[in-house]
């Protein structure tokens, strides 16, 4: 990202019968701080993902976390994070059990058009029905693709990273794995959003709630109560 300022100066000549003025600008580029992750989640719940059925797509949405009060922004409309591209973690009991990437094979267009089987829903999913079955229950993820102004949905991410220095690479990969790992050794935590906006993880209980009758897999009489407002 590169930001401009002008810098203007005035240049007094000698003229007669008095002084002309001349005035230039000169146009300065600044290199401010890139950014590599853009959105991350932490901890969220297996058992609140929303697979999809027939007739209806799954989705993985999340609501933005306030970074002054760390609280999520309740009445922040919820973005669907299913086609985010970076790396993810999985954890049993809070314990990391497995990290993966996704986006690297193919790159999607956020709207399922595109490299079908390797999005982020795509693997939690391989991850549930395969050997990892019944071995995790969170999972964290922090993506590359950030969250645009206008449409609210998932930016394109085209072509290579913009330059960023070996400072900025090291400090966000050092902040990514703090969070990712949480090593107990680590008295200061890396100050991941500095770079990135957290969102905690958004479900509509009505939804789960159909999903577990149709596919049970947790006891059903402790899931899904609904939320105060439904």
């Amino acid at each position: 990202m590169i930001d401009y300022f002008c810098l203007v100066s005035c240049i007094c000549v000698p003229s007669k019968p008095g002084f002309i003025f001349i005035i230039s600008t000169l146009g300065v580029k600044i290199m401010s701080e890139q950014v590599m992750f853009r959105s991350y989640g932490l901890f969220w719940l297996e058992d609140r993902i929303f697979w999809g059925r027939q007739g209806k797509q799954g989705h993985l949405k999340g609501q933005e976390v306030d970074k002054a009060t760390g609280k999520t922004k309740t009445t922040s409309r919820p973005i669907d994070f299913q086609y985010q591209i970076g790396i993810y973690a999985l954890y049993y009991n809070f314990e990391l059990v497995y990290v993966g990437q996704v986006g690297a094979k193919t790159e999607n267009d956020g709207k399922g058009n595109k490299g079908k089987g390797n999005t982020l829903l795509d693997r939690l999913k391989d991850h549930r029905d395969g050997h990892n079955s019944e071995r995790w229950d969170r999972f964290s993820w922090f993506g590359l693709r950030r969250v645009t102004q206008s449409s609210g949905e998932l930016s394109a991410l085209r072509g290579p990273l913009a330059r960023v220095t070996r400072d900025q690479i090291l400090n966000q990969f050092e902040a990514v794995m703090i969070a990712l790992s949480e090593p107990k050794l680590n008295l200061q935590r890396g100050n991941l959003k500095r770079y990135a906006t957290q969102y905690s993880q958004w479900y509509e209980p009505s939804e789960l709630r159909e999903q577990a009758l149709q596919q049970p897999r947790h006891p059903l009489p402790l899931l899904y109560p609904p939320k105060p407002d439904e």
